[in-house]
């Protein structure tokens, strides 16, 4: 019999992920106080399972605030896109002395201390890097500080996890990270068809495994399907439903040896229903099919590896 692999990747990244989307610096939940305890449930969960995963960290999102006091880039400086300052809602909180949502570094010292996952990079304040919209310079800016930053922490990422899932600027990526992770094909657009689409292939039975990477440099990584964030329309899905697709996934990735690749932002585990208990349910179909010797739980720096080693 082949064996499958089983990857799981979380997009940490705080208020950074929807910075030209907020005006007021503030959502509901999403305390510093509250994400740090999300991570240490979540962290918590995937050891109890015994399941590494990655973990893909906006920089911004877990420096100090002596550290942001620092660096003029997120205090001072215009960060362009799309004719705006990115930084510009985190720049107003910075004003009045209100971080929560925007600094959480508890959450990165909660991942390494744990020891056994990995520590990827998803960006320095998580500006989308597509080649359209963010200018060499800009990502070459941000790419800069990056390297910085994780320099500082003693930390070498070796994946990436582009900024909404929009990759861009590969040649500037390969000279720093080893692989990334691509678009899931109904995540490359972004309008309100596509998110139609992909509401309805939450409850596909014939969904498919994410097949395999690529190699290059940087190689490319098995594409990612959101883990069914339960909010919204998206609370309609029951947990049962959600479980029964992965449970094919997973089949249908140990009869062909190809890979199941899941993601989600430890952010949704404060406002999805029952997000927890979802995840649970999933890690233990995914820790039963390892124990059988079915599946091969890997991160991504992990398959990384292992796609430059094959012949």
């Amino acid at each position: 019999m082949s064996k499958g692999t089983f990857i799981f990747s979380l997009d940490c990244e705080g208020y950074w992920g929807m910075a030209d989307l907020i005006a007021d610096g503030s959502i509901p939940g999403w305390r510093s106080d509250a994400l740090a305890s999300t991570y240490a449930r979540l962290v918590g969960l995937f050891d109890s399972f015994e399941i590494p995963a990655t973990w893909a960290f906006v920089a911004a999102f877990v420096h100090t605030p002596d550290e942001i006091r620092a660096c003029s880039y997120l205090t001072e400086e215009s960060i362009p896109y799309r004719g705006a300052d990115w930084g510009a809602a985190f720049k107003s909180s910075w004003a009045a002395q209100d971080l929560d949502g925007w600094l959480c570094p508890e959450a990165l010292d909660l991942v390494r201390a744990s020891g056994g996952h990995e520590i990827a990079a998803h960006g320095f304040t998580h500006l989308p890097l597509d080649d359209t919209h963010t200018s060499e310079a800009a990502a070459t800016r941000e790419f800069d500080l990056l390297g910085m930053f994780w320099e500082r922490r003693g930390i070498r990422p070796r994946t990436f996890v582009f900024p909404r899932n929009q990759p861009g600027h590969l040649a500037r990526l390969g000279e720093r990270f080893e692989a990334y992770r691509p678009p899931h094909q109904l995540e490359v657009r972004r309008d309100s068809v596509a998110r139609l689409l992909r509401l309805v292939d939450e409850v596909n039975p014939f969904v498919q495994p994410a097949g395999h990477g690529k190699r290059g440099c940087p190689a490319m990584l098995p594409s990612a399907m959101l883990l069914n964030y339960r909010a919204g329309g998206r609370r309609l899905i029951p947990r049962a439903v959600t479980v029964a697709r992965i449970r094919r996934l997973l089949r249908r990735a140990i009869e062909s040896g190809e890979v199941v690749h899941l993601y989600s932002h430890p952010h949704n585990f404060l406002t999805g229903r029952g997000q927890f208990d979802l995840l649970a349910e999933v890690l233990g179909l995914v820790a039963e099919h390892a124990k059988a010797d079915e599946i091969q739980v890997m991160t991504q720096a992990e398959y990384a590896a292992r796609l430059v080693s094959a012949d």
